[in-house]
Order: C-alpha cells, then structure tokens, then sequence
C-alpha cells in the first residue's frame, strides 16, 4: 500500500486516509492535500511527505495464558507437603515451596509452553535457618530485656531492604520460560528508598505519601524484572495511585457514614428498658457491626489487588510484547469469601481447591499481546544468588512484588 511519509516527524498515512478526508498531519500540521497533489514528484528533498510502499503488517498476536493444574493433583502435594511439615517441625518447609511452585509454574500454559521454577531447596533452607536465629535472638532478647529486643527490631529494619532486594534476584533468577530464566535488575539503594525512606516519611506527611509508596513498590518490581537480555519497561504513574487511593478513601467515609446510621437507629432500641427488645437489637446490631467490619475491608482488600494487577500489567511492555489483565474486584471479592467458607465447612482440606481456583481465575484474565514470537528472546547472564532474601521475605509474610 501507499503511504505519504512525512520527512520531519514520520507520521504515515495512506493515499486513501487522504482522499477520505485526513487534510493535515497531526504532528506537523501539514496540509497533506495541498502539499501532495496528485502527479507531483516527491522524490525531491524539499516535499514535506514522501510517497512509500509500505508493507501491511499483521495484527499482533493475543495469547491467552492457560492454567492447566486440578485441584485433584495439587491436593496430593499439599497433604504430602503438610504432613511432611508436621513430621520434621518445619525442615521440609523449602522443599514444600518448591514443589508447590513448580506445580503452578509448569501448569501454566503460554503459547504452548509452561514456567519452571528451578531454586534449590537447600538453598532455601540456609536462609530459614539464618532468619529462625535471628527471631529467636528477638525473642531472646524480649525475654532478658525488652530495650534490647528494640534494638534487634531496628537492626532487622535496616537489613530488610537489603532481605527484599536479594529476594526479588533469588526469584526471578530460578524463574524461566523456554528454559530462560528472569531477572531482577534493581539497586540496592533504590530498595532501601522504596522500603525504608518512604515509610519513615508517612507520619511526617500525614499519610498523603502512602499512595506514591504503593506506586514505588510496584515500580521497583515491575521497572526492574527482565525476560533474558530483554527489559521490561514500566510506564506507569504515581497520580493514577492517588486517584485509586482516593476511590478507597471514599469507600471508608461511606463505611464511616454506615456506621454512624447504624448507631443511631439502634441507639432508641438498646436502651430500651424492656429486656427482650434491648437482647435482640444488640444482637442484632453486632452481628451487622461485625459483618460488614469484615466484608468491607475484604471488599477492599481486592479492588485494590485487581486495580494495581490491571494497571500494572497494561502498563508494561517486554521488548514487542504487552501484556493486559481484566481481573473484577467483585469476582475477586466473591472468590475469596466464597473460598473462606468452604476452607472452614472442609476443616482446611479445600485449601488445595480454594488456591488453584483463585489461581486459575488470575491466569484467565491476563492477555499477552506479541508482535513477534516469544521465541525470539534470548537469555542473559545468570548471577549467583543466596536464598536468604528469599526465605526472610517468605517467612515474615511480605508483599514485594507481585
């Protein structure tokens, strides 16, 4: 096809764009018509436009990932798993995390090929038995003299950054697709920015800094992991946070406001003298006090989680490749209560089934969108890395990344 190529700023538009009414460029403001009637030669160097034949390129791919575990055969890990915890008092607690990692890495399906996930266990059990030390000299240290244990909790402080940064590379090093491996491509001095200084600036700013933290956190993980020699670049922005955290700020005052009415509409009915009017308004009001201190912030909990999983995806771009995610915070919301309940009426035996099916609701909302092949990364260096980060993370329950 036959483009009109502009020589300052490249904008392209087809001959038939232009007959169809396209009259300037956008960036240039070039009267496209005027400067390229039809039978003038734009061979010359002082045409604005030149006419090219450009190829047609075709859509770009999308790849909907797959996840492609049953509950059935990750049920046969997890009890495998829980009693082997039980029988060694935790010992087996890094091959328990391997082998469940690998379950879900290498029953996730993209374009025909699945994740692995290749960190030893040993590795791992180094850094728990490094980070148990380092509870027990808290606790030691609580015991004989609480001023002391103070000072372990500040020291882990300042070491934390330093646990978070290490097990950002120890996880994205044993990660791999196509047999590539990721990696983590971020400082040390931004993790201790990102982990130390941020927070410490909260009271100093009322809170107004929480959602620019929470944009940094994401920015630090997502700006800095890469696919083999390929980048992934994060174009996300800190204001579309607060607007976010302004959306839940709404919801709290609307909770606020709930609370207030509730209180006094029951308020005539508990002071009643009369003892079955005042029992059954009472129970009645913290039963619904209860409720909904509970369903609100879980409600909450996963906006959140599905708002920065979308936004963060659809703002990233690995070489040609993007990436989209479609989760609903409702579906999420229902999931997870739904899934809270049948853990609780099962005694704990459908946690294997509540995990795959929040897993498998996650893998079906994200959208890979190529340009070309997924097999056309290749793979970089592979720097050694400790598991310490790794297990200290893991063990102190922290949300570093995704």
């Amino acid at each position: 096809m036959t483009y009109l190529v502009c020589r300052n700023c490249g904008f392209s538009a087809s001959e038939r764009d232009v007959e169809d009414g396209l009259a300037v460029c956008p960036e240039c403001n070039v009267d496209l018509k005027a400067e390229h009637p039809r039978g003038r030669d734009d061979t010359c160097r002082d045409a604005p436009f030149s006419r090219q034949e450009i190829p047609l390129r075709s859509a770009p791919r999308r790849i909907k990932p797959v996840f492609a575990g049953s509950a059935g055969e990750y049920f046969r890990i997890w009890i495998v798993n829980t009693f082997l915890m039980i029988l060694t008092l935790g010992l087996y607690a890094p091959w328990a995390k391997v082998r469940e990692r690998r379950f879900f890495y290498r029953h996730t399906v993209v374009d025909g090929r699945t994740f692995d996930y290749t960190a030893p266990p040993v590795a791992i059990l180094k850094g728990y038995l490094i980070v148990g030390g380092g509870i027990s000299l808290y606790y030691l240290a609580k015991v004989y003299n609480p001023l002391y244990s103070l000072l372990v909790f500040g020291i882990f402080s300042l070491v934390l950054p330093f646990l978070i940064y290490k097990s950002l590379r120890f996880f994205a090093r044993h990660s791999a697709y196509r047999n590539i491996p990721f990696h983590f491509r971020g400082t040390v001095g931004e993790s201790y920015r990102t982990y130390l200084l941020y927070p410490l600036l909260i009271p100093f700013t009322l809170g107004l800094i929480i959602p620019y933290w929470a944009f940094r956190r994401k920015k630090y993980f997502f700006g800095n992991i890469a696919f083999g020699t390929t980048a992934n670049i994060f174009k996300g922005s800190a204001r579309q946070f607060y607007k976010l955290y302004g959306i839940v700020a709404v919801m709290l005052t609307g909770v606020v406001v709930l609370f207030t009415v509730m209180i006094l509409s029951f308020a005539p009915l508990i002071v009643t003298p009369e003892d079955v009017t005042f029992n059954t308004a009472m129970i009645f009001f913290f039963f619904a006090v209860y409720f909904t201190s509970l369903v609100v912030p879980a409600f909450i909990q996963q906006y959140i989680y599905a708002w920065t999983t979308n936004y963060c995806w659809g703002h990233s771009g690995l070489g040609n490749v993007r990436f989209q995610s479609t989760l609903k915070a409702g579906r999420l919301f229902w999931i997870r209560i739904t899934n809270i309940l049948a853990i609780i009426f099962s005694v704990g035996l459908l946690i294997p089934w509540a995990k795959v099916r929040r897993i498998r609701y996650i893998v079906d909302n994200v959208t890979v969108i190529a340009d070309q092949g997924l097999d056309d990364f290749t793979a970089g260096l592979r720097p050694d890395e400790s598991a310490y980060g790794d297990a200290a993370t893991d063990f102190f329950d922290i949300e570093i990344g995704l």
